[in-house]
């Protein structure tokens, strides 16, 4: 009887590893699904695309400013990394990066916001082309010092978090048990 119990606790430990491995793999593989909501069209006068009502979608130089038939003063953006809709949005002149962070729908759970990059199409004499925002210090203090003005064109990429998570170190931690109580149970035998 004792035999038969750690053969079926191997066997379990055994399929525990294998799902242990294959569970995060099939998490990462389901599909998003953006219901809309808050953040569906950017602002009022704008269709879901982000491109303005009534503006023509061809023949427009990308690095200048533009105007609306109502008058606003707009420019293309381009937005990509860990956003929930990365790609080129029409947005004011006077916009900054929080609101073209709700323009895009916010940043994805595994964005690393101390770390945004704004590359700049054409820089002005003695201007930089590369600047780092950290926006995570805004999210904490709610400062927008350290925030950089965006022009036409401006491409702004919002990186992955290379850094370990919690369940991350959980998963291994167990995965590593597992196979310590395996090697165990078949030595004891």
């Amino acid at each position: 009887m004792n035999h038969i119990l750690k053969k079926s606790a191997a066997l379990l430990l055994a399929g525990q590893m294998f799902l242990s491995t294959i569970a995060p793999i099939a998490a990462m593989a389901e599909p998003y699904s953006y219901s809309g909501g808050m953040f569906s069209t950017p602002s009022r006068g704008y269709n879901s695309s982000g491109q303005a009502q009534g503006m023509p979608s061809y023949g427009m130089p990308l690095d200048t400013y533009f105007t609306d038939n109502s008058g606003n003063i707009l420019m293309y953006i381009n937005v990509l990394g860990e956003v929930t809709k990365p790609g080129q949005f029409i947005i004011r002149q006077d916009a900054d990066f929080v609101t073209l962070l709700s323009v895009v729908g916010g940043a994805n759970k595994d964005a690393d916001l101390k770390r945004t990059r704004l590359m700049r199409y054409k820089a002005d004499k003695g201007e930089q082309l590369t600047y780092t925002v950290d926006l995570e210090a805004y999210l904490e203090d709610g400062d927008r010092g350290g925030f950089v003005d965006l022009r036409p064109n401006d491409t702004i990429v919002i990186p992955k978090d290379e850094g370990l998570k919690f369940g991350d170190v959980a998963r291994y931690a167990g995965f590593a048990v597992s196979i310590l109580t395996l090697v165990y149970l078949i030595e004891r035998n």
